[in-house]
């Protein structure tokens, strides 16, 4: 049985991640428990969707049925993007290459439209903000778009790169030059998640 781990979902989805790949029978003898028992934390675990389930085809017998980590499972395991991340950009600056850093940012918010295929070419005001708001769902902002009296109020929920943006404010600049660029409009922030604030908000002014 592993050591030090906090509960038996915590144990089957470190196994899952050392082996890849295991039966219940296989948890079972490895955790010392009953198949039954690790049944149970599998249908859990499949139903938060940690992990995902496949046929196995043996040489002799039935096929048996594998578990292994999903997507979501593989991200609970450290990770060192963000330290990486964090050094490049130190690297870069401190070599003078601020405005690449910037441009880079930039250019990198246009592939992922041109990805989803959000030309904003021969698109309205407003076109050009509900695919505003579609990328930002796909990239895991959570975007919110009201109007207020006239004015349009453009927010952000949650920020993948916050952490990361606290140490390079960079990454916060390039995300609204880019916004603005793509609307043709003028943002006022409001407030930012970098700041402390529960969201990133803007005001959004057509040009």
């Amino acid at each position: 049985m592993l050591p030090n781990m906090k509960s038996t979902k915590d144990q089957i989805l470190s196994l899952l991640k050392l082996n890849g790949s295991m039966t219940i029978l296989e948890l079972a003898n490895e955790l010392e428990i009953t198949e039954m028992a690790v049944r149970r934390h599998i249908q859990t675990l499949e139903r938060d969707k940690l992990i995902l389930s496949d046929v196995k085809k043996q040489t002799l017998g039935r096929p048996s049925k594998v578990y292994q980590l999903a997507e979501q499972g593989e991200d609970l395991f450290p990770k060192k993007y963000k330290e990486f991340s964090i050094e490049l950009l130190q690297g870069l600056i401190e070599a003078g290459q601020e405005q690449l850093v910037q441009d880079i940012l930039i250019k990198n918010r246009e592939k992922h439209f041109e990805q989803y295929h959000l030309d904003p070419k021969n698109k309205t005001f407003v076109e050009k903000l509900n695919s505003l708001k579609k990328i930002q769902e796909l990239e895991g902002y959570m975007p919110k778009v009201e109007n207020q009296e006239g004015t349009i109020h453009f927010k952000e929920l949650n920020c993948p790169l916050v952490e990361i943006a606290k140490e390079y404010p960079q990454i916060c600049h390039a995300e609204r030059e880019f916004i603005e660029n793509y609307l043709g409009a003028e943002l006022k922030s409001l407030s930012s998640m970098v700041d402390g604030h529960s969201c990133c908000h803007y005001t959004v002014h057509e040009k």
